[in-house]
């Protein structure tokens, strides 16, 4: 579907591009904001992040999906502000890597209501470190694979594997915390 808005703008339809901005705001907000940890500063990459896909449209070579493009077009803004507001950014590169094996711990969110479970996971995606919470909403709400998220964060797949197996367990460690305070 977003191709055929995308061949739209392409051909000068400019009023096109607000499906994208649409369908797309929400998780280009919330890429910036797990990095910053800033919601106006956010909003500010949000807006820059949609301007360069614009203006860069035509480069657009359609290799990978549209949204991979464009999430690694807000991973970039997001560094090059924390670099320019010098802002800390922990390089995940320079981990070591190891072969672990990714498990999910087990839930305790079961008894809970949708809406109370939905609440305590914003938090808890709110609390846990910019590229935990980022490597855990592109994974499971984004549903993009591995290889996607290494297109759009630049880190390697082993990495993207450590991040996951951490932020899981750090996530899980952060709900039994939570859910034994509710009971």
């Amino acid at each position: 579907m977003d191709d055929i808005y995308i061949q739209q703008i392409l051909k000068g339809n400019v009023n096109s591009y607000r499906y994208l901005v649409n369908k797309y705001k929400n998780m280009v907000f919330t890429i910036a904001r797990d990095i910053t940890k800033a919601d106006l500063i956010a909003e500010e990459i949000a807006q820059d992040t949609f301007l360069k896909a614009y203006q860069n449209l035509e480069r657009f070579k359609r290799k990978a999906k549209f949204s991979t493009w464009l999430y690694k077009i807000a991973v970039n803004e997001s560094l090059r502000r924390m670099r320019k507001k010098r802002l800390k950014y922990e390089n995940l590169e320079d981990l070591p890597v190891n072969d672990i094996q990714i498990g999910m711990e087990p839930d305790a969110l079961t008894s809970m209501h949708e809406e109370e479970q939905k609440e305590m996971i914003r938090n808890i995606l709110d609390k846990l470190n910019n590229n935990e919470s980022l490597i855990l909403r592109l994974f499971y709400l984004e549903e993009l694979t591995i290889e996607e998220i290494s297109k759009i964060t630049g880190l390697s797949r082993n990495n993207i594997k450590v991040i996951l197996y951490r932020a899981r367990k750090n996530f899980a460690a952060r709900v039994n915390k939570s859910f034994s305070f509710i009971h």
